[in-house]
């Protein structure tokens, strides 16, 4: 199994990183992709992926809600663009990144929204530059993040949408461009979900952690070894042996981040 987007240095993993992810390993987690959030923590992602190689991978982004759940401006992308130039063979893919419209946890004006799309598409501009995937943040936004993906002509396989919350109508236009979608633990408590993971093809299905959040239980630490969830979930929705599931993820991952 591979997890294609967790947050191993985040906060919550400080003091039991190194058993977290031998714990992951032992579940059958092959390969970790790293997304952290903030340019404070590039650093220690590209340690951790040279002291975890072959295991551990790093993406490298600016997230749409920053430091004091502020919106992302545009002078967060120097440190960005100097750290990649530097670190460019360490970095998997560019993310986390995109856009947030969450009106109702954070303070959110229309400039933040329009000062989002700059800053997303000074990323996406990075990634085909250095002919690096996408991992996007979408959440309350996902139609206009594909538009925004679209306007810059990304292609096939170079976008994977993790923890997808928009609509059917939202998913068609994802699949259709040729993105892929990532499926978190938490997938598996909501049935409002089931229909959207129905409507994606297993060729377009990835599995992820989003650790320490959306795990299968809410308030509780989610973990990569939790990946089984998510392909277990998967199993069930398709009606697919679990392990006609990892294959195919797996191969999934392997396309779009050519490990």
């Amino acid at each position: 199994m591979i997890d294609v987007h967790c947050h191993l240095v985040d906060n919550k993993f400080k003091e039991d990183l190194d058993s977290v992810i031998r714990q992951a390993l032992s579940a059958g987690v092959q390969k970790m992709i790293n997304v952290p959030e903030f340019s404070s923590q590039f650093e220690k992602s590209i340690e951790i992926s040279k002291q975890w190689n072959g295991t551990i991978y790093t993406g490298i982004g600016i997230h749409p809600i920053q430091k004091r759940r502020k919106s992302a401006q545009m002078k967060h992308l120097a440190q960005l663009e100097q750290f990649f130039v530097e670190h460019e063979r360490d970095i998997i893919c560019v993310g986390e990144c995109s856009l947030d419209h969450t009106t109702t946890q954070f303070k959110l004006t229309d400039a933040d929204f329009e000062e989002q799309e700059r800053v997303f598409k000074s990323q996406i501009d990075l990634a085909k530059h250095f002919d690096k995937p996408l991992n996007v943040h979408s959440r309350s936004a996902a139609y206009r993040t594909i538009e925004c993906l679209q306007e810059c002509q990304v292609g096939t396989d170079r976008v994977v949408l993790h923890a997808f919350d928009g609509s059917l109508e939202d998913l068609q236009l994802g699949l259709q461009c040729g993105y892929l979608f990532s499926v978190p633990p938490s997938f598996a408590k909501s049935e409002k979900i089931f229909e959207i993971l129905e409507s994606i093809p297993l060729s377009q299905i990835l599995l992820e952690t989003d650790s320490p959040a959306l795990g299968p239980e809410k308030g509780v630490k989610n973990v990569p070894s939790n990946l089984t969830i998510s392909a277990e979930l998967i199993s069930r929705i398709k009606g697919i042996p679990v392990d006609d599931v990892i294959f195919a993820t797996s191969a999934n991952a392997n396309r779009v981040f050519r490990f």
